[in-house]
C-alpha cells in the first residue's frame, strides 16, 4: 500500500466513513454458484455516500501488468489532499474484450470493498479467475438416491435455509432446519445442496449450542452442591 507523506485527516475521515458503511445487498445472479452476490453498482451505492460525506472520493483505474494478467489501482483521496491507494491483480480468464471487463468490474467490486470495510460475498470471483471447482462437494450418491419427490421436498427446504442465512443470519436458518423431522438419509441429501461457508456457519453454531448446554448444566451442578 502507498500513502501521502501524512495520512491523519484521511485516517479520521475514512474512520467517520466506515462508521456509516455496513453490507451491500445482494442483488447480482451468479448461475455458476447458483446464488446472489453485490454487484459493482450495489457495491459503488454503499460506500459512496459515506466517503464522500467524510470529504473523500475514489479513483480507480487499469494499471500495466504482466501478460495474462490485468491490475488495477484504487487511490483514496480526502479533501485535504492526503490519499492512499493499493494495486490488485487478477488472472484474465479470456485474453479478449470480455475476458478484460469481466476482470476489471470484478477487481473493482473487490478492491472497493476491502479498502471501504465493506461485508459482501465474493460469489462471483470465478468470472473473472481462472477455472475453480465447484462450491458444493456432494456425498458421492446421496442426492442422486432421492426419488424425485423427496428431492423436490429437500430442495425446497435448503433454499428456505439458504436464505434466511443470506437474509438474517445463521440462528433462524438453523431453527428452519431444525423444523423438519429428518431422517439420515434426507439430512445428507440436504447436507449437499449446501456450499462450504454455510456448512461451516452451522457447524459452528452446533458446537456453540453444544458449549452453552454443557455451561447451563455445570451452573446447575454447582447450585446443587
Amino acid at each position: 500500500m502507498k500513502t501521502s507523506e501524512s495520512i491523519g485527516k484521511i485516517a479520521t475521515a475514512l474512520l467517520q466513513a466506515q462508521k456509516a458503511i455496513t453490507f451491500a445487498a445482494k442483488d447480482a445472479s451468479n448461475p455458476f454458484f447458483k446464488s446472489k452476490y453485490a454487484d459493482l453498482p450495489t457495491v459503488i451505492d454503499a460506500v459512496k455516500p459515506a466517503l464522500n460525506d467524510a470529504g473523500i472520493v475514489f479513483i480507480q483505474s487499469a494499471t500495466p501488468s504482466e501478460a495474462g494478467t490485468l491490475s488495477l489501482t484504487t487511490r483514496l483521496i480526502h479533501e485535504s489532499g492526503e490519499w492512499i491507494e493499493d494495486i490488485a491483480t487478477a488472472p484474465l480468464q479470456k485474453n479478449d474484450p470480455q475476458g478484460y471487463g469481466s476482470a476489471i468490474t470484478y477487481l473493482r467490486r473487490y478492491s472497493l470493498a476491502a479498502f471501504t470495510g465493506l461485508y459482501q460475498d465474493d460469489d462471483d470471483g470465478q468470472a473473472a479467475s481462472q477455472p475453480v471447482k465447484k462450491v458444493i462437494a456432494p456425498l458421492t450418491g446421496v442426492w442422486e438416491s432421492m426419488d424425485a419427490e423427496s428431492q423436490k421436498f429437500l430442495q425446497g427446504i435448503a433454499l428456505d435455509v439458504i436464505d434466511l442465512f443470506d437474509e438474517s443470519g445463521i440462528e433462524l436458518a438453523v431453527k428452519r432446519l431444525n423444523a423438519q423431522s429428518l431422517d439420515n438419509d434426507e439430512k445428507a441429501a440436504l447436507w449437499t445442496r449446501f456450499d462450504s461457508k454455510l456448512r461451516s456457519a452451522i457447524k459452528k453454531h452446533a458446537e456453540s449450542e453444544k458449549m452453552a448446554k454443557e455451561l447451563e448444566k455445570t451452573i446447575e451442578e454447582s447450585k446443587h452442591q
